[in-house]
């Protein structure tokens, strides 16, 4: 952000200008709690009259402050010159000067609820997305694993005494014995409709359920 702020001073000389042959304007300034406190400097040279061949030289310390309000971050402001004009009346010399005041804002609490809201509503958005996404990907894996049923069961020609098998993914400290142990089901079986005889991690595994004639 940027505000240019005009200050106009007049300073009064011991003798009368009649010509100002030289003139320079800086300033200085810190910025406190709730002000920035400064001081312009005018220096320079100036004829009396118009035949003067002496140029008489000056300084001026002129004292300036800005009033800070809440909105502007203090560590952020910069002022700088960006202009000034003068005028010359007799002995006073008028003088315009134009700072431009670079600053950022604080953001207020309504701004920032406004954009946590804002920000929450996004969050949301996001989850939604992916709560559908997975939800086309668990209708994917379950096509995939139906297709996977009918594959096998055209492949083994599952006996009239099959009741329903399961896919289960080999994992690192797994062997066959535990899968069977799990499942509650015998390891010639598995054997029998896995062809594979050494598993590795991540091989999908047939576990058939049978019913047994009492």
């Amino acid at each position: 952000m940027k505000e240019t702020i005009e200050f106009k001073k007049d300073i009064i000389f011991k003798t009368t200008i009649q010509e100002m042959t030289e003139l320079n304007v800086t300033h200085e300034y810190k910025v406190l709690d709730d002000v920035i406190e400064g001081e312009f400097h005018v220096s320079g040279e100036y004829k009396m009259t118009e035949a003067s061949v002496k140029h008489e030289e000056f300084l001026y310390n002129i004292p300036f402050a800005i009033a800070l309000s809440e909105r502007i971050k203090k560590e952020s402001v910069n002022l700088v010159m960006d202009d000034y004009t003068y005028e010359i009346d007799k002995d006073i010399l008028h003088l315009k000067m134009k700072l431009g005041m670079h600053y950022e804002e604080v953001k207020i609490e309504s701004e920032m609820k406004e954009e946590e809201i804002t920000s929450i509503d996004e969050m949301l958005d996001e989850v939604e997305e992916d709560e559908e996404e997975i939800s086309e990907q668990k209708d994917i894996v379950k096509e995939e694993v139906k297709q996977e049923i009918e594959d096998f069961s055209k492949k083994f020609n599952m006996p009239d005494n099959y009741i329903t098998y399961k896919i289960h993914i080999m994992k690192s400290d797994e062997t066959i014995d535990s899968i069977a142990m799990k499942y509650n089901v015998r390891i010639d079986d598995i054997k029998e409709y896995n062809k594979e005889e050494v598993y590795s991690i991540g091989d999908k595994i047939v576990i058939p359920y049978f019913k047994h004639e009492e």
